[in-house]
């Protein structure tokens, strides 16, 4: 079963959630996490970080144009049909823009020379590593300023269900904060999407925003307050208006702040505090 974690906008408690949830399956039939957010991972630290690297290797998912001049016939057909404006006319063909470059190879298609080709540069890594609390992450880095993002989140999924074939009962996904490719990426072909808000319109905007993805993908939903005795008046009006089951509430707790600094699952460094019981009734109603 693969469970993804996402909330729409930064800062609502997802990589907390999700973390202890892993934790939390780890004890009911084994659990492969997979930290879907590239540009800014953190879901190793929050379990406790790296004990053993089990394999590292090159993600290469950036296809770049490469002209050859020699064959090109100056009709700039590729530069009439790039709909991002990523190629002008230069004195010896087409020259190619690579910062505005989407790599969809619209521009290899209609030349009539065969002048343009593809070739892939390394985007960044994909790696996995067991953590000091029991669970594998399949992670990423993407190098800075780099795209393909959706892409390298698809690989990273596809690397932890096989991690987690005849292994582990589930997959926990954490996803990147936004709607944005890496989140598409993220909730696509997932069995549970778990969306963590806090009483705040940003967040109810956020979150709304990422189910109508998730209706659009054709992927059931449940949400989760956290933090709502910050605001437990727009909590609960929040909770009406966001057209899904709530699985539960989570309040404030100064644990959580103590247990992410000494990088352990709230679960495990203060399973009496009330943040940690609250996240244990939200574990059991999901139903995983």
């Amino acid at each position: 079963m693969e469970v993804v974690v996402a909330s729409g906008k930064g800062g609502t408690g997802k990589t907390f959630f999700s973390s202890n949830l892993a934790v939390y399956l780890r004890d009911r039939g084994g659990c492969v996490a997979a930290d879907a957010d590239v540009e800014a991972p953190d879901f190793l630290l929050a379990l406790g970080g790296a004990r053993r690297v089990l394999w590292r290797e090159e993600f290469r998912g950036v296809r770049r144009p490469v002209v050859d001049y020699s064959a090109c016939v100056k009709c700039w057909a590729c530069v009439d049909a790039c709909q991002f404006n990523a190629i002008r006319r230069g004195p010896e063909g087409p020259v190619v823009d690579y910062d505005r470059c989407e790599g969809l190879g619209t521009c290899a298609f209609v030349c009539p020379a065969g002048a343009i080709g593809f070739a892939e540069e390394r985007a960044g890594e994909i790696y996995a590593a067991e953590t000091e609390h029991g669970v594998t992450v399949v992670t990423g880095d993407l190098e800075l300023g780099g795209g393909a993002s959706g892409r390298l989140v698809y690989e990273l999924k596809e690397r932890a269900r096989r991690l987690s074939s005849g292994a582990a009962r589930y997959v926990v996904v954490d996803a990147a904060p936004g709607i944005g490719c890496p989140v598409v990426s993220s909730v696509a072909g997932a069995d549970l999407l778990v969306v963590v808000v806090e009483p705040t319109p940003q967040s109810a905007k956020g979150a709304a925003r990422l189910l109508e993805v998730a209706g659009a993908l054709r992927v059931k939903a449940v949400a989760v307050v956290n933090k709502y005795d910050l605001n437990p008046s727009y909590a609960a009006r929040l909770e009406g208006e966001l057209g899904v089951d709530v699985a539960g509430r989570i309040p404030y707790d100064e644990a959580v702040a103590r247990s992410y600094a000494e990088m352990k699952p709230l679960i495990v460094a203060y399973p009496s505090s009330k943040a940690a019981r609250a996240l244990l009734d939200v574990f059991s109603s999901l139903g995983v």
